[in-house]
Order: C-alpha cells, then sequence, then structure tokens
C-alpha cells in the first residue's frame, strides 16, 4: 500500500489572555526509576484532590505526537463525508464509538446541537484496516505503534504509581488492563476536532461547546494543544482553565477505576467552553488515548485495605461490569432524557445519580 505525504498540521499559537488557570500537578516519568516515592505522593495529591495531572518526561517523541495531529487533521479533512457515512459509529445500536461521530449527533443545551466530530479506532478492532476509510488505511499500522507505546511509555507505569497510592501489589491494575496472555481491554484512540459556536449558539450554551462530565472509562490521555477551552471543576467548585504544555500529557481517571477505588481517585468533571477570543475562530483538533479495563469485571471494590476503609461501596444492588457501564454511557450520552438543573441536567444509571454540567 503506498504511503502518500500527509498534510502537516500547522499548531495555533497559544493564548495570550490571562485566564483563570487551574493549578494541575506535573508528573515527571523520567524520574520514574529514581524518585518514585516523590512521583507516588504527587500522583496521590492529584487524583484525590483534582482527579487531573500533567505528564512529562514521558518518552515519546515530540515528532510522534505532532505525526498524530497529521493523521487526526486528516482523518477529518482528508475523508470525504460520503466515506465517513459509510463509517459511522454504531453509538445508538451498540454502545460503540467504532468510527466517525459526525455533527449534530449530541445536544448540548436548548436545541443546540454539538460542532464536534471525532473518528476512533478500537484496540482489539484496528485490524483488517479494510474496515477503516480509505484515506486512512495506509497508515493503521502507525496507529497500532503509537497506541502500544502509550500503553507502554505512559499507562503501565502511571497505572504502577496508583497501585502504590491505593496499597496495591505492583503490577495490579495492569493486569486489569493486560494478561500475562496478551489479552488487553479495548482502548480507543480517538482524533477530535471542534468546529467554532456561532454567535447564536454560544449565547444559547453559555460558550459551553460540550457538556461537562466524567470520562467512562479507567484512565485518559489528551495531548496537549495550544487551544484554551478545557475546562476543570477544581475542588472549590470553580471552572479554571487547563493550561496548554508543549509536549505533556493531560491525564485523568475515569469512572471505572474511580468507583473501583471506593471514589478514593477522583473522577472529575470536565467540560469544553469557547476559547478566547484570539481562538474562538479556530478548529480544535485533539488526539486522546481512554485505557479500557478488560472485559466483564465487574466496578466492585479493589481488593486494597486503603480503599474498604477510606473508600465506599458506590453500587448499592446490582454491580454492572467494565464494557457494561461503557457501552451504556455511550448509548445515552447527549441523547437521553434528562431532569434539568440550572447548574447541571441529571440522570441516572444502576442507580447512580450522572451530573450533565451546563
Amino acid at each position: 500500500m503506498d504511503l502518500k505525504e500527509v498534510p502537516k498540521w500547522n499548531s495555533p499559537s497559544p493564548t495570550k489572555h490571562d485566564l483563570p488557570w487551574a493549578d494541575i500537578l506535573t508528573v515527571d516519568l523520567a524520574r520514574y526509576e529514581t524518585h518514585r516515592d516523590e512521583l507516588v505522593e504527587t500522583v496521590s495529591t492529584a487524583l484525590e484532590r483534582d482527579g487531573f495531572f500533567y505528564v512529562v518526561g514521558h518518552g515519546i517523541d515530540a515528532e510522534t505526537l505532532s505525526r498524530q495531529f497529521d493523521l487526526a487533521q486528516l482523518s477529518f479533512e482528508g475523508v470525504s463525508l460520503e466515506e465517513k457515512r459509510k463509517h459511522l459509529a454504531p453509538i445508538a445500536e451498540q454502545g460503540s464509538f467504532m468510527g466517525y461521530k459526525l455533527q449534530n449527533y449530541w445536544e448540548i443545551k436548548d436545541g443546540v446541537r454539538d460542532r464536534i466530530e471525532h473518528y476512533n479506532f478500537y484496540q482489539n478492532s484496528i485490524d483488517p484496516v479494510t474496515r477503516h476509510p480509505e484515506p486512512l488505511q495506509p497508515y493503521i499500522g502507525e496507529v497500532k505503534t503509537f497506541l502500544k507505546e502509550a500503553r507502554e511509555k505512559v499507562l503501565r507505569r502511571i497505572l504502577s504509581l496508583i497501585d502504590a497510592v491505593l496499597g496495591l501489589q505492583e503490577g495490579f491494575l495492569w493486569s486489569l488492563h493486560e494478561t500475562e496472555g496478551g489479552e488487553t481491554g479495548d482502548d480507543l484512540l480517538r482524533y477530535m476536532i471542534y468546529d467554532p459556536l456561532t454567535e447564536e449558539e454560544s449565547s444559547k450554551t453559555n460558550g459551553v461547546m460540550l457538556n461537562g462530565h466524567t470520562d467512562f472509562n479507567s484512565i485518559s490521555t489528551l495531548v496537549s494543544q495550544p487551544i484554551s477551552a478545557l475546562q476543570v471543576l477544581m475542588p472549590d467548585n470553580v471552572w479554571r482553565y487547563v493550561k496548554h504544555k508543549d509536549g505533556a500529557l493531560v491525564i485523568n481517571i475515569g469512572d471505572q477505576l474511580s468507583f473501583m477505588s471506593g471514589g478514593i481517585l477522583k473522577g472529575t468533571m470536565h467540560r469544553v467552553v469557547r476559547p478566547p477570543p484570539d481562538q474562538f475562530t479556530l478548529r480544535r483538533l485533539g488526539v486522546f488515548h481512554f485505557a479500557h479495563f478488560l472485559r466483564g469485571i465487574p466496578l466492585d471494590l479493589l481488593p486494597s485495605k486503603k480503599v474498604h476503609t477510606e473508600g465506599h461501596k458506590i453500587f448499592e444492588s446490582e454491580v454492572p461490569t467494565t464494557d457494561q457501564w461503557e457501552s451504556t454511557r455511550i448509548k445515552s450520552y447527549g441523547t437521553a432524557a434528562l431532569i434539568k438543573g440550572e447548574e447541571f441536567d441529571v440522570e441516572f444509571i444502576a442507580g447512580l445519580q450522572i451530573r450533565h454540567y451546563h
């Protein structure tokens, strides 16, 4: 298969506006072998307080990260709408994001639909390449290599640090993501792009482009990019912006790991809002890695003394499994009939109140 030259992504300039930035801690994985105890302490503080932290020193080359943005751009600008429609994700049918989610699928607020498009690769479904749009097929090998590198250099080491935070045997959480025989959770690599809201749309949503939510999975990784639109709901209940750091990754905890930690690890609310004035006409391109537990694992408390003494049981009746929770949240997000509120709307899944912040 011939490899064609992929147009380069031109990274936008960071905003010059002084925004209310979130005070998010940084974990330097270059110190993983030499200052492990310090990193464990930082991860513990970050995840019990904020649920978010930066990762630097991860060992993934800047060129590799930049290349992922090139491929992300190709997936939106190099694939026709006709072909995208042939590869629509079976969101409502199967609770899966495999393929394209096109714009206007979700409701943001008061009839305003989203302007978000994404293309999703599932780790266990990347082969055969023919299931992907033809313009992307020559690059599937690169995608698989990047996903493997992200798992080994970032996910595995972060999970090991969290093992220490929770008092688990080293490698325990990794074993719930990959068995010794090579069976893995169905990780998701996502390319995502936001088109700007119109003035009318923005006025109706108060500038919100993606409602405040927690992620559905175990660990989420965002490659930091320059357009300032991601906000985190901090412990003082104030939304603050995540500041861009060149070459950094932004890590947060998803529902499933938060549940299994008994709520000790914080699955933090985050949302995307209209960028500041020097950026709000720009398209916002993103690259994400959503790690998943193995299928069929009950979302019950981890075998940790700390979890059982300091945490609490999340589900009072039937405990959903990892894949049940994921598919249910995918099916209902942005489409379910919600109980409306001033600050957030509510739905109930498995007896839990799920908030969707405006």
